[in-house]
């Protein structure tokens, strides 16, 4: 297939998890504000409301925190959006996380699988006691409002695995100084903020971070860590958006309803940037929905189903359009 060898060859788009897509929304929403239309306004298709499992472009997180930042000057809006984390909404990283030892363990294995989350090009670390986290999206207000929300999900999680109130010894955070900012001092809980640093970082006591998590579970620990290896591992092999509709064509192949438009409410996308993307990656939905029916042919023919058996198994209208498929192929 033409331009397929340098298809492989691009790095993935980054992508972030479902779960910080509605998380974002919620907290820039608002209690009665419309998700929906936000959503529309970033590009996110309604699978964002609803899957459990599906991830969507981290440009779309940039574009939630533009359209937050376009409303409104308040210096809280990433702290804000991050208190309408509660437990279970981050799915496997907060289980991740409250079943560690200590909540410096947590701290590190969400360092370490911060790709559930997202697999952009961010800064998340943790040294000695100062945890780092800093969105790299190439927007410095976009950055600096997601960075402040992500250290403030961090402090949620720390306060819900302890089960009492941590509070940060020093925040340094990327944004200038805004000309009051008692309130985000009192959300941190911290007395002592830097503004205009290199990166946002949260310093915490070392004695907070010895302490142990009533919920810590050695053996569900272990589980959990092994299947966020398996989630990263299965992220990275779908490394375009090429491969990402591929595999949604592989699983779809049958369905009436598979369709361009289909498959971009699937990624997260409206159908003419699913295009454009493609394109960008050197190929078309028209190319890849053929070659998917082409390589099933192969396998289904030489099992002794009939022709028409097989054109419903490609998506075909009859066996008359999987004839004509045959001789575009080349196949007998």
């Amino acid at each position: 297939m033409p331009g397929f060898a340098g298809m492989l060859a691009r790095p993935a788009a980054p992508t972030a998890h479902v779960s910080v897509a509605r998380l974002v929304l919620a907290g820039l929403a608002g209690e009665d504000g419309d998700c929906g239309a936000l959503a529309r306004q970033a590009d996110l298709s309604a699978c964002v409301l609803a899957g459990d499992s599906d991830r969507v472009p981290a440009g779309c997180l940039s574009r939630l925190w533009r359209l937050g930042l376009a409303g409104t000057n308040d210096p809280c809006l990433g702290v804000k959006a991050a208190s309408q984390w509660r437990f279970g909404r981050l799915h496997l990283m907060d289980y991740l996380f409250v079943a560690a030892a200590t909540l410096a363990e947590a701290i590190t294995g969400l360092v370490r699988y911060s790709a559930l989350l997202n697999t952009a090009a961010n800064e998340v670390r943790l040294s000695d006691a100062t945890v780092s986290y800093q969105v790299r999206s190439g927007d410095p207000d976009v950055d600096a409002v997601a960075s402040q929300f992500a250290l403030g999900v961090v402090l949620s999680l720390a306060r819900h695995a302890v089960g009492r109130e941590v509070r940060p010894l020093r925040l340094r955070l990327v944004s200038a100084a805004p000309s009051r900012y008692r309130e985000l001092a009192d959300r941190f809980g911290v007395h002592r903020i830097e503004f205009g640093a290199e990166r946002s970082t949260m310093t915490l006591a070392a004695a907070d971070l010895s302490l142990p998590l009533p919920g810590a579970d050695a053996p569900l620990a272990a589980v959990l860590r092994a299947h966020a290896v398996g989630v990263i591992a299965a992220q990275a092999a779908a490394s375009t958006w090429a491969d990402g509709l591929r595999q949604f064509i592989a699983a779809h192949l049958a369905d009436d309803g598979l369709s361009l438009p289909a498959a971009a409410r699937r990624l997260a996308l409206s159908p003419r940037s699913l295009q454009r993307r493609l394109q960008e990656e050197g190929t078309t939905w028209r190319e890849i929905l053929d070659t998917a029916r082409r390589d099933r042919a192969a396998v289904l023919l030489p099992g002794g189903l009939s022709r028409t058996a097989v054109a419903a198994r490609l998506g075909f209208s009859d066996a008359r359009a999987l004839r004509g498929a045959l001789r575009r192929w080349g196949v007998g």
